[in-house]
């Protein structure tokens, strides 16, 4: 019977800790993206702005909708990056394929996908 190799692996490698930094890097540019979008699209208007006369912006933003791009096109790299390391990690049977990297890198293509969908038609 074959004895599987000790694992020799006393702390973390270089790869490891820079594959936790784009995990980490993609996912809050991921966060920041959002947050320019929630900040950018056209404000709602509520009963207590009819009531007071406050007047809303009803129109998009499009300065801080190029960050929203910035963000995504960061994030997605980021991923991409992160994917590759991630790869190049899985000899050993402990070793797996970071999911929330995946799932992050997928919602930053969608949404890249529609923020040129975006800019296509505002333009």
């Amino acid at each position: 019977m074959m004895q599987t190799p000790a694992n020799r692996r006393k702390r973390s490698d270089p790869v490891l800790r820079l594959l936790t930094w784009c995990h980490s890097a993609a996912v809050i540019a991921l966060a920041a993206a959002l947050l320019i979008l929630a900040v950018a699209k056209p404000k709602v208007e509520t009963f207590f702005d009819r009531y007071y006369g406050i007047a809303l912006r009803k129109t998009w933003d499009l300065e801080l909708a190029n960050y929203i791009g910035v963000m995504l096109v960061i994030s997605s790299l980021l991923g991409i990056v992160g994917l590759i390391l991630n790869s190049r990690r899985l000899r050993r049977k402990d070793d797996h394929i970071h999911v929330t990297l995946l799932i992050s890198l997928i919602i930053s293509l969608v949404g890249l996908g529609f923020f040129v969908r975006f800019i296509m038609l505002a333009h």
